[in-house]
């Protein structure tokens, strides 16, 4: 009897053995994989050594403001003419210092309304990638360019694209409007960019190109084709590659024999660069460059990248864009995450004119990289493998919410270029009011949809922009919704349509509340009450639309967080999926197995 019980003591400490290796070789591989996940982003540098930005609040005379700064060490640079922030020195060089700085400053000196340092940003990263694709057969038009079979974003036989040629049908662009690709430069030189290229009117013809002379008096000396803001000079050339990339996305010349096609076939593309040839920027060279694009009459600005923390400085500039039209297209990066949790910059500004664009795949499935969010990403476009130009007139597959955030600009100036009297809220409601809803993307952000560009063209009402309520314990109400819609005639009426509990429903009529945008209340109601509801839209020729159907529940309970059933108990995201998976299983394992087996043990 003492052997048995010898034997099986010497089994369970085998077992228990075996056990914590499983657990401790998952939770090693988790810490590699999981430092080599975020190495992309989050191990980069995170703020500019030395630099510092602050503004004073409106009023504060000159003298004090040097004061200010000569008490904190600090000293001037540069002042942004449109935002009146300063961009200043200080001895502090590391991370620790410079945030020690700001703190001092916020504490000590009323005057300042904020100060923070000059985060880098980043471009998105991309990955090489490289696959077959299917060929979707009696699209209504298909340009002759001799690599656009090899454009499965654009025509795809699982109807994963954005129906690319089914919009050409209808429009393919115009050169009356202006795209400013915010990034490291565009090859302005390529076969198929070279003709796309905006040339700034002030700038140019009478050798005023490179006289000297800041001949339109916007700041800027001989910007007739953009402006390198890493150099301060007026050559935006790409010597990375992510912004020629981009650049062809949005459009390269379509139907000319020559490359690939893209999303317009004509449009101008303003060429801003503010990241370097390792891919890096500053906070104040991205807000710069906003500003320079919306000064000079972009109306869509297309951003692949990211990084920092949330800025005061970049969220200005971006509204200083929104209060001038300009859409700010911008990518929601490419960790894996869900940024209502983890916010991604500059994607996640509450600004008006910000749309943040996830990645899909030929699938239709989210990319495997791509961050998402219910309520701060807006739509998918696709992202990977994708063909778009190079420098040095090349062309290659890469993947990336970089990669997505160009097509979303692309379609933006394709809706303006079919309809040029529209406003930006305008446009964006067509965008967003016509993407194609899949369940790969319903829940994972607003409008659970990927792009299409020909629905974006629909002459029904389009809706968007629909309040997503959450759940609530405010038995009182009212449930305010908020909606947008458009037409190409005009919207005649907007109808609130719910039901409570899945069986009765009712009809409220929303209230125009300007701008396209409408309003109306559900009232409160009791504890555990399900509300489901839906908008409708009519039009002077009768047309009606409806929009998805949204539920919300009035609980004491929290909402089911993503992932709560059918997923492993221990989940790593941001690996790629081998790493993921070789992690996953042994962590899981130990997780389920080992209580069991400590349990037996202490019962032996």
């Amino acid at each position: 009897m003492m052997k048995e019980q010898e034997v099986n003591r010497q089994r369970q400490g085998a077992s228990l053995k075996l056990l914590m290796a499983i657990c401790l070789c998952g939770m090693i591989l988790f810490l590699s994989a999981n430092g080599w996940a975020q190495i992309r982003i989050k191990n980069k540098p995170r703020v500019v050594p030395g630099e510092i930005i602050v503004k004073f609040r409106e009023g504060v005379e000159e003298s004090v403001k040097q004061a200010s700064l000569q008490r904190h060490n600090l000293s001037f640079v540069t002042r942004s003419q449109a935002l009146g922030y300063l961009r200043c020195k200080t001895p502090a060089v590391t991370a620790q210092a410079i945030n020690a700085i700001v703190r001092a400053c916020k504490e000590a000196d009323s005057n300042i309304e904020y100060i923070e340092p000059n985060y880098y940003l980043y471009a998105i990263e991309t990955i090489p990638a490289g696959e077959s694709f299917a060929v979707k057969q009696g699209a209504p038009v298909i340009p002759n360019d001799p690599r656009f079979d090899d454009q499965w974003n654009m025509r795809n036989s699982n109807d994963a694209d954005i129906d690319a040629s089914e919009a050409w049908a209808t429009q393919t662009g115009s050169d009356g409007v202006l795209v400013s690709v915010i990034d490291t430069g565009i090859d302005y030189d390529h076969e198929d960019l070279k003709d796309q290229i905006w040339r700034n009117p002030g700038e140019s013809g009478g050798g005023k190109e490179n006289n000297g002379i800041d001949d339109d008096g916007n700041g800027y000396k001989d910007d007739y084709r953009g402006w390198n803001f890493v150099f301060d000079n007026n050559d935006p050339y790409d010597n990375n590659q992510h912004g020629t990339h981009c650049a062809g996305i949005v459009g390269a010349i379509g139907n000319n024999g020559k490359g690939i096609a893209g999303v317009n076939w004509r449009v101008k593309m303003m060429a801003l660069k503010f990241l370097g040839q390792d891919g890096s920027g500053t906070t104040d060279d991205a807000a710069e460059a906003i500003i320079y694009a919306a000064n000079m009459g972009a109306k869509i600005l297309s951003n692949s990248w990211g990084g920092g923390e949330n800025s005061r400085t970049l969220q200005d500039a971006i509204q200083y864009a929104g209060d001038r039209g300009a859409l700010f297209i911008a990518a929601a990066g490419n960790e894996s995450s869900n940024t209502d949790r983890t916010p991604n910059y500059p994607s996640n500004y509450g600004v008006a004119n910000v749309v943040s664009v996830a990645s899909s795949d030929r699938n239709d499935q989210l990319s495997s990289f791509s961050n998402y969010g219910r309520y701060s990403v807006d739509l998918a476009a696709p992202g990977s493998s994708i063909l778009s130009a190079q420098p040095l007139g090349r062309y290659q597959l890469l993947s990336g919410t970089s990669m997505a955030t160009p097509h979303v600009a692309g379609v933006a100036a394709l809706i303006w270029a079919q309809y040029p009297s529209l406003n930006m809220k305008q446009i964006l409601v067509r965008l967003l009011g016509s993407t194609d809803r899949k369940n790969a993307f319903v829940g994972r952000m607003a409008t659970g949809g990927r792009l299409n560009a020909a629905n974006a063209f629909f002459t029904n009402p389009v809706i968007a922009l629909t309040t997503d309520l959450p759940y609530t314990n405010n038995t009182a109400g009212p449930y305010t919704v908020n909606t947008s819609a458009v037409d190409d005639g005009a919207i005649t009426s907007v109808k609130l349509v719910y039901s409570v509990n899945g069986t009765t429903s009712d009809s409220v009529a929303m209230t125009s509340s300007g701008n396209d945008s409408f309003t109306a209340d559900i009232p409160g109601k009791p504890l555990e009450t399900t509300i489901s509801y839906l908008v409708v839209a009519a039009d002077n020729a009768g047309n009606r639309t409806a929009s998805p159907t949204y539920t919300f529940k009035i609980t004491t309970e929290p909402p089911p967080e993503e992932g709560c059933c059918g997923q492993n108990a221990m989940s790593f995201e941001g690996l790629n999926p081998s790493t993921r998976w070789a992690v996953e299983i042994p962590a899981n394992m130990a997780f389920f197995l080992l209580p069991l087996v400590l349990l037996r043990r202490r019962k032996k």
